[in-house]
């Protein structure tokens, strides 16, 4: 039996994982961006052309761009893929000598670099399993089952460029199909109340006849808002809102950092600190009463089968319910695997302040919001549905988290009495400059149609209809004023003049 092909495959298996589990490689395939040299199997040596490359794909990926763009970026300068690369340069080691176009890259071959961790100088192994012998099929491994090694060669990428590739492929923004429009906050915005991500209004969409853009068309809410499955309020906001609000914090956080930098570090740790206990505590007191019911769920099926086999309750009754008990069970089951996968995410999370203050301090005299600022420190923006209706008196919580410090930061802004009074007295002075400079843009408008009548036929009936829809505003006013007045002398109380009579009576 020691010579059947069970034992050879796990013999084989045995002898793989060993080398794997002492550093050694065991496949032949070595990542786009290094090469060999002769007699050293094991060793990464940097190839600088494809490196540069390499660098360039996850420096585009760092700054917000898709998959598609670099992929189209690097096809439109005529960059060779990785395959037509090796065939031309190192032909001893190339595998695959198949492909359509040479200087086409594909979003699988860009993912596929992003993935790997070798770009960092760490050697990883034991991707890929086969389960069965017999079957040539290999699944990916699991983050468990893979074995790292870090720092055994030259890094072609740093760990912040890499964090940060990473953390802008997981915001995948929603693909567009042609002619419609996106924004960089694009899988950064989530509903607070549903947990869906909102969804963007553009300028470009509202096709006005004219080119007014007012400041409510960039907008966003809740891509769940009037769906017929589920159920969510509109959680409407501006876009110029979510950056004031963004842009604020930072500038908050900056100010902390110039006058304490200690201090502030030491409010951020105890905040995220009480925020991890919070969270721990809760999840945990949840688990105890899911635990608590799967146990109650064991004994009532326990005495259900006994009273079944007893004949104490009907076949079809006894069917009914164990199929109600079994259901309940696997769904807390499910949620107990839930919480403990939250509790070991929040046991594990460590706040990284050095660097987010490191990272911060780059930003100390913003005055706008850019991109390379909105990736390297939002995570991402949660609204909450607002209070106040359409007035000056709206508001609405919106919670930033940052990368490395989540949420521990505060982000609502309360507004006084005297802060309402004085957007009250803002608000009004907006609208009178707004309603003055409104009749100046008509009349100068006015002016220029009058003058271009004169000479183009086209104008001059333009003219005539604006001349035409003024006279017949000015008679309805006319005529809304004769009734006003009719009005007002019918309510007049009537005025007697006194009989002589009356005089003498008075005299």
């Amino acid at each position: 039996m020691s010579g059947t092909p069970r034992n050879t495959s796990n013999k084989i298996r045995a002898v793989f994982k060993s080398r794997m589990q002492d550093g050694k490689r065991c496949s032949g395939s070595i990542p786009y961006g290094y090469k060999r040299v002769p007699g050293d199997k094991q060793t990464l040596y940097v190839d600088e052309e494809a490196a540069s490359v390499v660098r360039r794909i996850f420096d585009m990926a760092a700054s917000g761009a898709s998959l598609a763009q670099i992929g189209q970026t690097l096809s439109d300068e005529k960059v060779l893929i990785p395959s037509a690369y090796e065939e031309r340069y190192h032909p001893e080691s190339a595998r695959h000598h198949s492909y359509h176009d040479p200087y086409r890259w594909n979003t699988t071959t860009l993912t596929y670099i992003l993935d790997r961790q070798e770009y960092l100088g760490h050697t990883v192994l034991c991707k890929s399993i086969r389960e069965n012998f017999k079957l040539k099929k290999r699944r990916a491994a699991t983050p468990e089952e893979r074995i790292v090694f870090k720092n055994t060669h030259e890094a072609i990428i740093d760990q912040e460029t890499w964090d940060k590739a990473q953390r802008l492929r997981k915001r995948n923004p929603k693909k567009l199909p042609s002619g419609t429009y996106s924004h960089r906050l694009a899988g950064m915005v989530f509903c607070a109340d549903c947990g869906s991500r909102m969804s963007f209004s553009s300028p470009e969409s509202k096709h006005r006849d004219s080119d007014v853009v007012y400041d409510s068309d960039s907008s966003w809410q809740c891509s769940k808002y009037r769906n017929m499955y589920v159920s969510c309020t509109s959680h409407f906001i501006k876009t110029s809102t979510i950056e004031a609000a963004i842009l604020n914090a930072i500038k908050a956080m900056t100010k902390e950092i110039i006058e304490n930098e200690d201090e502030f570090a030491e409010q951020l740790q105890a905040a995220w600190e009480s925020q991890n206990t919070q969270v721990s505590s809760e999840s945990k007191k949840e688990l105890h009463s899911v635990q608590k019911r799967i146990d109650e769920l064991d004994a009532l099926i326990r005495s259900l089968y006994e009273n079944s086999v007893l004949g104490k309750i009907p076949e079809r009754q006894y069917q009914r319910l164990m199929a109600q008990y079994d259901e309940e069970q696997a769904v807390c089951e499910a949620r107990i695997a839930e919480l403990k996968k939250e509790l070991d995410v929040v046991e594990t999370t460590k706040v990284d302040l050095k660097r987010f203050i490191k990272l911060i301090q780059k930003y100390k005299n913003c005055e706008t919001l850019t991109d390379e600022m909105l990736y390297e420190l939002v995570e991402k923006v949660v609204i909450h549905s607002a209070s106040g209706g359409r007035t000056i008196y709206r508001q609405q919580q919106i919670d930033i988290y940052f990368n490395f410090i989540g949420d521990a930061f505060p982000s609502q802004i309360e507004i006084s009495r005297g802060d309402k009074k004085n957007l009250t007295e803002q608000q009004l002075a907006k609208r009178k400059k707004y309603q003055k400079t409104a009749g100046e843009n008509r009349k100068k408008k006015r002016a220029a149609l009058r003058e271009a009548a004169k000479t183009d036929p086209q104008a001059a009936a333009e003219y005539e209809a604006l001349l035409q829809k003024g006279r017949e505003r000015c008679r309805k006013y006319a005529q809304n004023k004769k009734l006003a007045q009719q009005e007002s002398a019918d309510t007049v109380p009537i005025q007697f003049e006194p009989s002589e009579e009356m005089k003498g009576e008075s005299a």
